[in-house]
């Protein structure tokens, strides 16, 4: 046997209302149904529930510690009602997908200005590559998501956000030579880059296909901080987008590399279910856009 949301229904409202026969008529049932709801969701956990004295009945230690609970998962279902029915995902859990250079630089101030907005939201962030977010959109286990060049399907609306800036980046020692450096030199190079699932790990490979060339080494980490202190420590040389890491540029603890082969930037996206948008969303989307301009994340 197993509990019910109508069990719990009735057992929360005789304990609010007092009396099964209150519970009953704020419910829209007869008594003796109330009765039997009762009587299921005691045996099912093995305890008596009330006290009778009369008309009027009184919880026992037992629905005491019930009632919490009850209230709990009837607040829960009421949530799930009112989520669904609305389609609004600012009513329940919101699911965020960022790429990691959304996440780094602005993620902290959308979470924040959400905060301001809305009454404690409850937000799940995914951050991943382009094949991952992707995938979650597809699978509609995401609202939004900000993502390079999405690979997604009809259901999802895609709105251009602005272009990622790539280059190749080394640490502060990196010797640039006397002028712009050819794919093959690159090449020869301890190289390290996102893996398959990424756009980054595409561009990388096509771009050295288009030469003609085929790096000696490439390493694959999944993490773009990891690889920028990987590349800031001298370890290797990564294909990253620019603006994260404009301040070590500026600072000369990363120099861009000169190419002689222009580098492709990625166009960016911002997603999100078409079923799904409702106002809330859209003030979610234009909050967004805001500060991706704000951030100058993307040109």
């Amino acid at each position: 046997m197993t509990v019910t949301l109508a069990q719990l229904k009735a057992f929360e409202r005789i304990a609010r209302l007092g009396s099964f026969h209150a519970a009953a008529k704020h419910i829209g049932i007869t008594q003796p149904s109330i009765s039997q709801r009762i009587r299921e969701l005691e045996a099912t956990l093995g305890v008596a529930l009330f006290t009778r004295n009369g008309p009027r009945v009184a919880m026992t230690a037992e629905g005491h510690a019930l009632i919490e609970y009850a209230e709990r998962v009837l607040g829960a279902a009421d949530d799930v009602v009112t989520r669904f029915r609305s389609r609004d995902p600012l009513l329940g859990l919101l699911r965020l997908g960022v790429n990691e250079s959304f996440a780094l630089i602005c993620l902290p101030d959308l979470m924040r200005r959400l905060e301001q907005r809305y009454s404690k939201p409850k937000i799940s962030v995914m951050v991943g590559d382009t094949g991952v977010v992707s995938g979650l959109l597809n699978n509609h286990q995401l609202d939004l998501a900000v993502v390079s060049q999405p690979n997604v399907g009809a259901h999802i609306r895609q709105i251009p956000v602005g272009q990622h800036e790539l280059a190749w980046i080394a640490g502060r020692g990196f010797d640039t030579g006397s002028g712009p450096l050819a794919p093959a030199q690159i090449a020869g190079h301890h190289l390290i880059c996102s893996p398959q699932s990424a756009r980054l790990y595409a561009t990388m490979t096509s771009w050295f296909a288009n030469a003609g060339v085929t790096p000696e080494r490439v390493s694959i980490c999944n993490s773009l901080s990891v690889t920028i202190r990987m590349v800031l420590s001298g370890l290797a040389v990564g294909m990253l987008p620019v603006r994260i890491l404009a301040a070590e540029l500026e600072r000369g603890d990363a120099v861009r590399v000169p190419v002689t082969t222009p580098i492709p930037a990625h166009r960016v996206s911002l997603c999100y279910q078409i079923a799904d948008f409702g106002p809330n969303l859209q003030a979610v989307v234009d909050l967004t856009r805001d500060l991706i301009v704000e951030h100058r994340l993307f040109r």
